[in-house]
């Protein structure tokens, strides 16, 4: 395919990629998700983002009875996938190879888990499809097919998924805006990351966390939209034009550390744990299965025939779009890549310099959504069949303001936590409950006489419980070595 064709078609994918915004539905234990003023959907969400990041996904339909095509449902889900998350990836393959024969594994990894996770998440809506009644969400699901009574976990993982994101999403903030700042010349602490944090968090963040209605964040979608998009086209056209190779126009205007690094250890890490790392980001990668019961209901004429074609255009477009953000980063800075690829780029970079700040704005829009998710999930946890006042309500937001502020002075890879966050989250979200919940269906409906016990329904049985000891493993070790990578990298 022609280049420039490339960076066009990558253009059109990736502007899909929107803002999501979280309310939680009264005694539920969903987080649910909206594209903005009106949407009403009972589902829980999380996009990564963001940045996804960012963080949550949409679906079209705004009222229970409107039906969503195949065509739009399909970016939507390619949009409740692909969020700021795609800017860590390069520094996941730069984890076990600085060789540019790197990605060819890498890319196979970002496929390869891109299936499984198509494959759970069009499980659920088999499920859905077999239930004695429908579900709203994943929550609702667990309820009818396990019980009420575990049905906490879902609620943790409500709670610890946007907790990830938003903590991703300050430190983010930190590096972009510390380098915006130098840009215009500020100086000294001013400059800083740490300034950064505490002037954005005080003076921004927490402002827009107390307010009562987020129907006034709906516009930042469309500056994810452009900012995403207009990002694809900017690292493509850097990697293409050689902006940032040695003897390039920005390559002396970078710190060594930031530079190009290609060939030093070229793949003699590609067999070891540190390949983990890069697992646990692509978990983040696909993390949308909190929507999948809310894309079969809204799926116009939802057979599983036309709801599997969502899943395979929808994943696949996902998997694309991850691959290329994963390539043209890693392909410029090779084992240099940073956890926020953005913070590669020079602070003289014009280029750099707008998608930095498009993307500022985006996070910003986007805090508020995963806070909200947070705090209603935190109280649902800890205070359920208690009355919330409005005291209970503003302590527990000066407590997870505290905490997400105080984890990003301190913790300074983002690429860390959207790996952690991956591996122990998107682990339990995508290979460990779908699974579960297939067991729990398949054996109750076996006992009521509903379904054969053929050999097919055997063998999906055993795939089920393989694919639960997968995630469970993976869970494990990612998070393990997303913690040495970070903090002990010689232990690897």
């Amino acid at each position: 395919m022609n280049p420039s064709r490339l960076a066009l078609c990558l253009a059109l994918a990736v502007s899909t990629a929107g803002a999501a915004s979280f309310t939680v539905k009264p005694g539920s234990a969903a987080v649910v998700a909206g594209a903005g003023a009106g949407s009403r959907r009972d589902v829980a969400a999380f996009r990564r983002g963001g940045a996804r990041a960012a963080a949550a996904a949409a679906t079209a339909a705004t009222d229970d009875d409107d039906k969503t095509s195949l065509s739009a449902s399909t970016f939507n889900l390619i949009k409740a996938c692909v969020g700021s998350g795609v800017l860590a990836l390069p520094a996941g393959v730069a984890a076990f190879a600085d060789s540019k024969a790197g990605l060819l594994p890498a890319s196979a990894l970002v496929v390869g888990l891109g299936v499984l996770s198509a494959y759970s998440f069009a499980m659920l809506g088999r499920l859905n499809a077999a239930g004695e009644k429908v579900s709203t969400s994943l929550g609702n699901l667990w309820e009818n097919e396990i019980g009420e009574s575990s049905s906490w976990l879902v609620t943790l993982s409500c709670l610890l998924t946007p907790l990830g994101a938003a903590l991703a999403f300050s430190i983010m903030l930190g590096d972009m805006l510390s380098s915006l700042a130098m840009t215009v010349g500020v100086k000294g602490f001013m400059a800083t990351r740490q300034a950064a944090i505490l002037s954005i968090t005080s003076l921004v963040l927490w402002p827009l966390c107390n307010l009562k209605s987020l129907a006034a964040l709906a516009p930042v979608s469309m500056v994810a939209v452009a900012g995403i998009a207009a990002t694809a086209v900017f690292m493509y056209q850097r990697f293409t034009s050689g902006a940032y190779a040695a003897g390039g126009v920005f390559f002396d205007t970078i710190a060594s550390s930031l530079q190009p690094s290609f060939d030093v250890i070229g793949m003699t890490k590609a067999y070891s744990p540190s390949i983990l790392v890069l697992v646990g980001m692509v978990a983040t990668a696909y993390l949308a299965h909190f929507t999948a019961l809310d894309f079969h209901n809204n799926l116009e004429d939802n057979s599983m025939k036309r709801f599997g074609t969502l899943v395979g255009l929808g994943f696949a477009g996902t998997a694309l779009i991850n691959v290329a953000f994963m390539a043209f980063g890693f392909l410029t800075f090779g084992g240099n890549s940073a956890g926020l690829i953005l913070n590669n780029y020079s602070t003289k970079d014009i280029g750099a310099t707008f998608c930095r700040l498009v993307t500022v704005i985006s996070l910003v829009g986007s805090y508020p959504i995963f806070f909200k998710g947070i705090k209603n999930n935190y109280l649902e946890l800890t205070a359920r069949g208690k009355v919330v006042t409005e005291k209970m309500e503003k302590n527990t937001s000066r407590g997870i303001i505290l905490l997400l502020t105080g984890l990003a002075l301190i913790l300074k890879n983002a690429g860390f936590v959207v790996g952690f966050t991956g591996a122990i989250m998107g682990s339990a979200i995508i290979y460990i409950f779908p699974p579960m919940l297939h067991l729990a269906s398949t054996a109750r409906r076996i006992e009521a006489g509903v379904l054969e016990k053929t050999r097919g329904v055997k063998i999906e049985r055993l795939i089920s419980r393989g694919i639960i000891a997968l995630g469970a493993i993976l869970g494990v070790l990612c998070g393990i070595v997303a913690v040495l990578d970070s903090f002990f990298p010689g232990a690897l």
